[in-house]
């Protein structure tokens, strides 16, 4: 009589006795049983693991696998679960279908959660992350807005919401990042105490063509175009156009009050136009330095801008009728100046003065608008006295 052999771990059986009473017969059927537990997986005793339908697999230490894992529902879906002492699981599910990509993480249901509903990172340890159930600061939904107006696609832009302003739209020039609320909203550049927070625009000729930086040792904004300082604001709030350096305090001089200065600087010394005005017919007057160290103030005055020009011929009467006082102003007790009550000289040199008597804004004059008027009466008076004396 020979022996015979399991059909996956190849377990010798021993023919002993013909009965299928014999214990040998009986011995052999429960090596077959425990034989089943496997199924064949290459030659000898290189065998795969078989758990049958209810059965389960438990491993109280380290499961290793040096090649895939495969589990087979048989045309059902199957997942991989990982479940605690309490029952709750995460688990990777795979569709039934084998083509389709949606692979999916299964999540234990929130309701048998008790810290939140968000998925966060409640630990990291040596570049090891815990994930788990929490709150977080504020509303998931309050970092990134989802639709619409509400693109965080960063291919379209970012667009970090906190509120509902009632837009509907957003300029598409400038839709690379939108920052949304519903009352006052705004960014912060937090810089050290002695660093510089700052802006930069660049293209791909200059990364660094246009800025504005605030400097935090001195307290001095700085506003850049074609890579140069061109406008500063110092602490003192005094205002330096075409340079990005600023008379200090100590410059300013003990009876000059920094507050809303503006200095307009030109590295040149000689004329050279400083402050130029325009309105719809073009330039309409300038501020310019007159050489080394004077300054000219300017209205259009150019003969091809007129047209109907005729002698003053009434100067000395006209000049007769201007009422010059000695006044001091309301607010300056203390200080007496020489001038016009500007309704007064509206009806005689209107071009001189702005605003309406008593009306919603104090008046204003412009006294130098006065000197043609002047120039007119001392000629007539000129003239006057050379016919007597000849």
């Amino acid at each position: 009589m020979a022996d015979t052999y399991t059909t996956n771990l190849q377990l010798r059986k021993p023919e002993v006795g013909s009965s299928t009473n014999t214990w040998g017969t009986k011995l052999n059927t429960d090596l077959d049983q425990v034989d089943a537990v496997f199924s064949a997986n290459g030659a000898g005793t290189s065998v795969g693991l078989h758990v049958g339908t209810g059965k389960n697999l438990k491993v109280n230490g380290t499961l290793t696998a040096s090649a895939d894992v495969f589990l087979n529902g048989n045309g059902l879906q199957n997942a991989l679960k990982f479940v605690d002492a309490s029952g709750y699981s995460i688990g990777l599910k795979a569709p039934a279908d084998l083509n389709d990509a949606n692979i999916t993480l299964v999540l234990p249901d929130t309701t048998n959660t008790s810290n939140g509903t968000a998925l966060i990172a409640t630990n990291v340890t040596n570049n090891v992350v815990t994930l788990g159930f929490g709150t977080p600061p504020v509303t998931v939904s309050n970092y990134f807005a989802t639709s619409g107006l509400s693109s965080k696609d960063l291919g379209t832009g970012l667009h970090i919401k906190t509120g509902d302003s009632g837009a509907s739209s957003v300029l598409t020039s400038a839709d690379e990042l939108v920052i949304e609320g519903s009352a006052d909203s705004g960014m912060t550049i937090l810089s050290g105490a002695s660093n510089v927070g700052q802006f930069r625009f660049g293209d791909s000729g200059n990364s660094n063509i246009g800025g504005i930086s605030y400097s935090h040792a001195d307290n001095k904004m700085n506003f850049i175009t074609g890579g140069t300082g061109r406008m500063t604001v110092n602490s003192s709030g005094v205002v330096g156009v075409g340079t990005s350096a600023v008379s200090s305090d100590s410059t300013i001089g003990a009876s000059m009050h920094p507050e809303g200065r503006v200095n307009i600087c030109y590295s040149g010394i000689g004329g050279h136009g400083l402050m130029t005005f325009f309105n719809g017919n073009g330039e309409i007057g300038s501020i310019s330095n007159s050489g080394a160290s004077g300054v000219a103030y300017n209205t259009s005055s150019d003969y091809r801008l007129k047209e109907n020009e005729v002698a003053i011929s009434n100067g000395i009467e006209r000049l007769k009728q201007l009422q010059p006082y000695r006044f001091n102003f309301i607010v300056d007790p203390d200080t007496t100046v020489d001038g016009f009550f500007a309704h007064e000289v509206q009806d005689i040199v209107p071009e001189a003065v702005v605003g309406e008597k008593d009306g919603d804004e104090m008046q204003g004059i412009d006294q130098s608008k006065l000197v043609p008027l002047l120039v007119a009466a001392v000629q007539e008076l000129t003239t006057r006295l050379e016919a007597l004396e000849n």
